[in-house]
């Protein structure tokens, strides 16, 4: 009976060592779906280490007042550079009111996504500064092991800040367990403005 007690322990151990062999692969082939690599448009005003070849939004509207943006999307997330410029004169009265258009841009997320506001605090990163937030979104329900119906979420995570008279959201959307990874911190430390 002890030896058999040691063997279990020992069929235990090595079962455990090659879980957590395969999760280190999992991890890998995760970081391997992403080729990282700098990202600057054709317009050359700015640039991010991106997870992949970003495209430019064929609904983006190019006229006096640029609107424009950038994205990638895989089979686990989206990452987004969006941009507005505003006139000098209608920046210099946002200044005094800017942390209400963070707040209005925020809280228009939360209630278009019928999410849940997890996060929001002020960010700087070199000279950008301004807002960041997350919210926690619905993603569906699945089954769990046990047969139990469960809610799926994601996160998406939101940098909005002023850079002259453009006005920059940076975003990704993952499942809420990669959201808070090293890549995606590098992704939005990342934004240089030109």
């Amino acid at each position: 009976m002890f030896k058999d007690t040691i063997r279990i322990k020992k069929i235990r151990q090595t079962l455990l060592q090659i879980f957590g062999i395969l999760l280190l692969l999992s991890c890998v082939s995760f970081a391997q779906e992403r080729n990282w690599k700098t990202f600057t448009p054709d317009t050359g005003a700015w640039s991010i280490l991106a997870p992949g070849a970003m495209q430019h939004d064929p609904n983006a509207i190019e006229t006096i007042g640029k609107k424009g943006g950038y994205s990638y999307n895989d089979s686990s997330g989206f990452f987004a550079v969006v941009y507005e410029d505003s006139p000098k004169w209608q920046v210099a009265l946002y200044k005094p009111f800017i942390n209400s258009h963070y707040k209005k841009i925020r809280n228009s997320f939360v209630k278009s996504s019928k999410g849940e506001l997890l996060k929001d605090v002020k960010f700087k990163n070199g000279e950008e500064s301004g807002r960041e937030f997350w919210v926690k979104i619905p993603d569906g329900r699945f089954i769990d092991s046990e047969g139990q119906l469960k809610s799926r979420y994601r996160v998406g995570r939101f940098r909005i800040f002023f850079h002259g008279n453009r006005c920059y959201m940076l975003l990704a959307v993952l499942p809420e367990d990669d959201i808070n990874s090293f890549a995606v911190d590098n992704y939005f430390n990342s934004f240089v403005a030109k």
